[in-house]
């Protein structure tokens, strides 16, 4: 069992993971890259979706539901993949995928070209300079490196709010709309304790810093895209 199979067991479905069932919908043709066991795949197939996936993980890709019509034992990572694709693709999955690729400007330039003008891409990941990070930083220079998670041992690269809209810009890709999994601000719990600044602050000016402030506010976020 994968480490990410065992945090899915414990807790289920992740907000990103449900946020993209529902911009999906039903009835759609879907590329998932790294679905690891399968269970937004599962979902997926139960809304009367297709599916093709690209699944690297030999413990992972035994999992993968049967009723997938394409299911690819590769990386899109692979220099020979663009061949086994689909051309007929609704969204593109890449949930938690794209810091754990060796050459991820190369793979989203790949899927550039295989995308039609309505495909959507849906990338999400970790954001490394979130106030926990910034705040873990500072206060105890900790960046040490964990079974999963912010600083997954097995991420390669690290992005932000700001800079993955840019490198998807320079890979063929333009950003429509981003959504953030909000973390604690910096000083949250002090200033709600404040009666009347603490509503305030809460109702009014809260969200005002999370938009604002999206490097800071965001410990995970999800892009939607299309092709440029």
């Amino acid at each position: 069992m994968t480490v990410y199979e065992k945090i899915f067991k414990k807790h289920g479905l992740s907000i990103t993971q449900q946020e993209i069932l529902d911009l999906v919908g039903r009835e759609k043709t879907v590329l998932e890259i790294g679905p690891s066991a399968g269970y937004m795949t599962d979902i997926f197939l139960k809304n009367g979706c297709v599916i093709d996936v690209v699944e690297t993980d030999n413990n992972a890709f035994v999992k993968i539901p049967k009723l997938v019509r394409k299911a690819l034992h590769y990386s899109i990572d692979d220099q020979n993949i663009q061949k086994f694709l689909g051309r007929d693709y609704d969204f593109i999955i890449m949930a938690d995928v794209l810091e754990h690729l060796v050459d991820p400007e190369k793979s989203l330039r790949v899927l550039s070209k295989i995308a039609l003008n309505k495909t959507k891409l849906i990338v999400s990941l970790p954001n490394i300079a979130c106030w926990a990070m910034r705040k873990q930083l500072f206060l105890r220079g900790d960046f040490e490196y964990q079974s999963s998670g912010l600083l997954d041992k097995t991420h390669l690269h690290f992005y932000t709010p700001k800079s993955l809209p840019k490198t998807l810009s320079e890979n063929n890709w333009k950003v429509e709309k981003m959504i953030g999994t909000i973390t604690r601000l910096p000083f949250d719990h002090s200033i709600s304790r404040w009666p009347i600044l603490g509503w305030l602050y809460k109702k009014v000016i809260r969200s005002k810093l999370v938009e604002r402030f999206k490097n800071l506010s965001y410990y995970h976020f999800l892009v939607i895209a299309s092709k440029r």
